[in-house]
């Protein structure tokens, strides 16, 4: 029967299912799937380029929804063309033309970043502001499984928290600010799902780490936050975003600079942060208007790997991303935002009755920034018309940017007698049944919502 095993393996992998060297060795056997190229990207969820341009929540086009997955190859989309009307709140169609939306966003395959604002220019009087609030919280609970990031949005030129050439009423006080941010957090209590600001000193005088109320009295940065929400709470329930990553040495006013030695205090603070918090955005600049150095080629990939981003807009800014392009490290920031998990070893004993079987598994992380969210690890076992799946307790969230750990499971039933195709599934725990929204590694590997890795061989006890 091993020798069947083998033989079946031998053949998933001169079809294609997976690459490497098989060895049996003190009842092990070891497959060694070949890793894609460096510059191939991958379509996996809450990473990557996003879209910019071609989601609006009022209007659920589902042409243009899936030419955003299908087409341009992207699992994020910002919802640009979605504002919040000015002169009063939202009424109940206009809640249900925006539950309409997230309906085919769900349908797609997509995860928004999301950011409610009034206009370009400004925002609205406050008591609108405390209404939609009011009437958003149950929308944006109800449909947290498909946002990626909410942004604070809502006050400020779009919704951006800043009053820059402002030409309505605009509230940016900090009161405000943390009205905003405390209705937020709330809808979103019991998720997964972030909720990122700006300017990092707005999360500082949120969380009571600073007092200062401008930008040119701003003291040094808190201790930045050093783990996920479930051991660091609300400090990594709060995240970044940046829209004018690369900018200008400060990228546009991002971070307090006076004194000078802010800037770096404060870049520091976030990009230690953005370890546990995903982080991205967009550049707002053809280049680094103080350095062009910095925004352009090896420069700006060394920039990414400190600053551990996980999205950007695909769109925007059109100058500095032909940059990329002409630089030739396009494609390799498109395959490395966010995470990228390579399987540099998959391992397993022959089940036994009464000892139950062992899985072993070894990641490295090539990405910019490590997975943020804990995905559910699922072995799954195909036989014919007949499928076993057994969870693992592997957090693959452990793995960060650069580095390689290896997962161990013991004491796994065993099946029924007979080969079993063997996979691992990384589920999202809130879409566990939705194939485009599990994890592909990036190995040249059959995938389909399970990254199929060998044949385990069971035999009669």
């Amino acid at each position: 029967m091993r020798k069947v095993a083998i033989a079946l393996l031998t053949v998933l992998i001169l079809s294609g299912c997976t690459s490497g060297q098989e060895q049996v060795g003190d009842g092990w056997l070891i497959v060694r799937p070949a890793a894609l190229p460096p510059t191939e990207n991958i379509l996996n969820p809450g990473r990557g380029f996003y879209d910019g341009a071609n989601i609006d929540l009022w209007h659920s086009d589902a042409n243009g929804y899936a030419y955003v997955r299908n087409e341009r190859g992207l699992t994020l989309a910002y919802a640009d063309a979605t504002y919040l009307p000015v002169d009063r709140a939202l009424t109940e169609d206009e809640l249900g033309q925006l539950q309409a939306g997230f309906d085919m966003v769900r349908k797609t395959g997509l995860k928004l970043i999301l950011r409610f604002r009034y206009s370009e220019n400004g925002d609205t009087d406050w008591n609108v502001i405390t209404a939609d609030l009011d009437l958003l919280a149950p929308l944006i609970r109800k449909n947290a499984d498909v946002i990626a990031v909410l942004q604070a949005g809502f006050l400020g030129r779009w919704g951006e928290w800043h009053c820059w050439e402002a030409t309505e009423v605009c509230h940016d006080g900090t009161a405000e600010k943390a009205y905003v941010l405390d209705q937020l957090l709330d809808a979103l209590a019991g998720t997964d799902v972030p909720v990122a600001v700006r300017y990092p000193a707005d999360k500082a005088r949120y969380l009571g780490d600073i007092y200062s109320t401008g930008d040119e009295d701003v003291p040094p940065p808190p201790k930045p936050v050093s783990g996920f929400a479930e051991d660091a709470g609300l400090r990594a329930r709060i995240a970044h975003h940046n829209d004018c990553f690369l900018s200008s040495a400060d990228d546009v006013g991002t971070y307090p600079n006076q004194p000078p030695e802010r800037l770096e205090e404060w870049r520091g603070f976030v990009y230690a942060e953005n370890e546990y918090l995903p982080y991205g955005g967009e550049s707002c600049a053809p280049a680094d208007e103080d350095d062009p150095a910095r925004s352009a080629g090896e420069n700006a990939l060394a920039e990414m790997e400190r600053a551990h981003v996980d999205y950007l807009n695909a769109d925007y800014h059109p100058e500095m991303l032909d940059g990329w392009k002409r630089d030739g490290v396009y494609d390799e920031i498109a395959a490395r935002l966010g995470y990228r998990l390579v399987v540099e070893e998959a391992a397993w004993t022959a089940p036994s009755a009464k000892e139950g079987w062992k899985f072993r598994l070894t990641v490295r992380n090539d990405g910019f920034g490590r997975l943020k969210r804990n995905y559910d690890a699922i072995l799954v076992l195909a036989q014919e018309e007949v499928t076993k799946e057994l969870p693992l307790n592997f957090d693959l969230r452990q793995v960060a940017p650069g580095e390689r750990l290896t997962f161990t499971a013991e004491g796994l039933e065993a099946p029924p007698a007979g080969a079993w195709r063997l996979g691992l599934a990384l589920r999202d725990p809130a879409l566990p049944d939705r194939a485009e929204y599990a994890i592909r590694f990036a190995n040249r590997i059959e995938y389909d919502g399970v990254n199929w890795l060998g044949v385990l061989e069971a035999t009669t006890p």
